[in-house]
C-alpha cells in the first residue's frame, strides 16, 4: 500500500462488515425525454449500488460503473464475493480491494468483476469516514485541493444542432471546456467538429469523444487519425478513445500521428491495463474510474504510474451521486489529478442520492465536507427508483 494511501490517524480506521448487498435502481425517462446518442436511446439511467454493512450498524454505498449498461450482472458477483469479505477483519478500508482481488485472481481480473470490488472499497471507505466522522478524502491521505477544474460532459444528441445547443448551454452556465460525442462514421463527425466548433464563444474549450472509436463498430486506425487530425486543426483540448480499448497499438499508431492530445481507457479495469496503454505511448491522457478501476486504492496507484511517466489523469466520470463523489473525492486527495469530468445530463439517481450537492461555480467544482461521501440510500429512494430490467446505456 503506497504510504500515502494511508494516512496516519488517531482514529480507529479498522473494520469487520457483517453484511453486503447488492442495490439496483433505474431512473426511468418519462416517454419523449429519452437520451438519444451514437449508440442508440437512453431509456433508463441504471445505477448497481453495493450496500456494506459494519459491525457497528453503520452502512456506506459504492458504485459499479458498468452498471449503467449491465446492471444485472452485479448481484450474482457480490454473492460470489460475499465469503471473502463478511467478517473478516482490516485495519484499514483501503486494504479491502486487494484482499478480495489477491482471493479472486483466477476471475476478477478486470471487467465488471474489478468494478463490484471497486464497490465495495468504495462502500467501506465511506461507512468509517461516516463512523469517525470525515469526508472520505481525509482517509485516502487528505485533500490537495479544495477545488478541482470540471469540464462538462455530455454531448449527446442524434443531430448536429441538439449538440451544438447543449455546448452552448454548458459554457453559458460556467463551464470553460465542453466535450461532445462522435457520431457513427468518421465523415460524419468531422462535419459535426466543424459545424459545433466555430459557434463556440471566445476562449471556450473543446473535447471529442470518439467511444471507442466509435462504439460498437470500431473505425480503422486511418479513420481515426482523420477525425484526429481535425480535432487538432481546431484546437481540440484533447481527442478521446479513438480506439476500442484493448487496441494498444492502434491508440500508439494514433497518438504518434497526432499533434492534439490523445485520452483513454475509461473502462480499463486494472492498474496493470493502464501500465500497458501508457509504457506503450499509447495516451497523453489516461481515465480511470473509480468505478472501474477497482476502488481508490487503485486509482491513486493509476495516478503515481501516469505522473512517473508525464502523463496527465483526467477521470472518467458517469453515474450516480455515488461515482460522482467516490470520484471526487479520489481525484482531490491525489496531487496529480487536476481537473474532473462533471457530466450535466439529467440523471435524477445523481441528486436523489446525494446530501449536498457539490458547488459548481466559474469553472470549479468544490468538493462537500460531509462524513464519508455525503451520500444515502433510503427505503424512499429505492421505492422511487425501481430497477427496470432491459433499459439503461444500451448499445445498438
Amino acid at each position: 500500500m503506497p504510504p500515502s494511501l494511508v494516512s496516519a490517524t488517531a482514529h480507529d480506521r479498522s473494520l469487520r462488515p457483517t453484511a453486503i448487498r447488492p442495490v439496483l435502481l433505474s431512473a426511468v425517462y418519462p416517454p419523449g425525454e429519452e437520451l438519444s446518442w451514437v449508440g442508440g436511446q437512453i431509456r433508463s439511467w441504471d445505477a448497481a449500488l453495493v450496500e456494506v454493512t459494519l459491525s457497528d450498524g453503520t452502512t456506506g454505498l459504492g458504485e459499479v460503473g458498468a452498471g449503467i449498461m449491465a446492471a444485472t450482472a452485479v448481484p450474482g458477483i457480490v454473492e460470489a464475493l460475499r465469503p471473502y469479505l463478511v467478517e473478516q477483519t482490516f485495519e484499514d478500508p483501503l486494504l479491502v480491494g486487494d484482499w478480495l482481488r489477491d482471493r479472486t485472481a483466477f476471475w476478477s481480473r478486470g471487467g465488471i468483476a474489478a468494478g463490484t470490488i471497486g464497490a465495495i472499497e468504495v462502500a467501506c471507505l465511506d461507512a468509517v469516514g461516516k463512523r469517525l466522522g470525515v469526508p472520505v478524502y481525509e482517509l485516502l491521505g487528505g485533500a490537495q485541493r479544495a477545488s478541482i477544474e470540471a469540464y462538462a460532459s455530455g454531448g449527446l444528441g442524434s443531430t448536429f444542432e441538439q449538440v451544438t445547443e447543449w455546448a452552448l448551454a454548458q459554457i453559458a452556465a460556467g463551464h470553460r471546456t465542453v466535450k461532445f460525442r462522435a457520431m457513427r462514421d468518421p465523415d460524419t463527425t468531422i462535419r459535426l467538429i466543424r459545424q459545433v466548433v466555430p459557434q463556440l464563444p471566445a476562449g471556450a474549450q473543446f473535447i471529442v469523444d470518439a467511444v471507442q472509436g466509435c462504439a460498437s463498430v470500431p473505425w480503422s486506425v486511418e479513420d481515426a487519425i482523420r477525425v484526429g487530425k481535425v480535432c487538432g486543426e481546431l484546437g481540440a483540448r484533447w481527442f478521446e478513445e479513438p480506439c476500442r480499448g484493448e487496441n494498444v497499438a492502434g491508440y500508439a499508431a494514433v497518438r504518434h500521428a497526432l499533434d492534439v492530445p490523445v485520452s483513454g481507457v475509461e473502462s480499463h479495469g486494472t492498474v496493470e491495463d493502464f501500465r500497458v496503454l501508457i509504457e506503450a505511448g499509447g495516451v497523453d491522457i489516461a481515465q480511470p474510474d473509480v468505478s472501474f478501476v477497482g476502488g481508490p486504492a487503485a486509482f491513486h496507484r493509476v495516478a503515481d504510474l501516469a505522473a512517473e511517466h508525464e502523463v496527465a489523469v483526467v477521470p472518467h466520470v458517469w453515474g450516480s451521486g455515488v461515482t460522482l463523489t467516490a470520484n471526487l473525492h479520489t481525484c482531490v486527495s491525489h496531487s496529480h489529478v487536476t481537473l474532473f469530468e462533471y457530466c450535466t445530463l439529467p440523471n435524477p439517481l445523481r441528486e436523489a442520492l446525494l446530501l449536498e450537492t457539490p458547488r459548481f461555480a466559474d469553472g470549479y467544482l468544490t468538493v462537500p465536507s460531509t462524513p464519508g461521501l455525503g451520500i444515502r440510500l433510503t427505503p424512499e429512494i429505492e421505492q422511487r427508483f425501481p430497477f427496470q430490467p432491459g433499459y439503461g446505456h444500451v448499445i445498438a
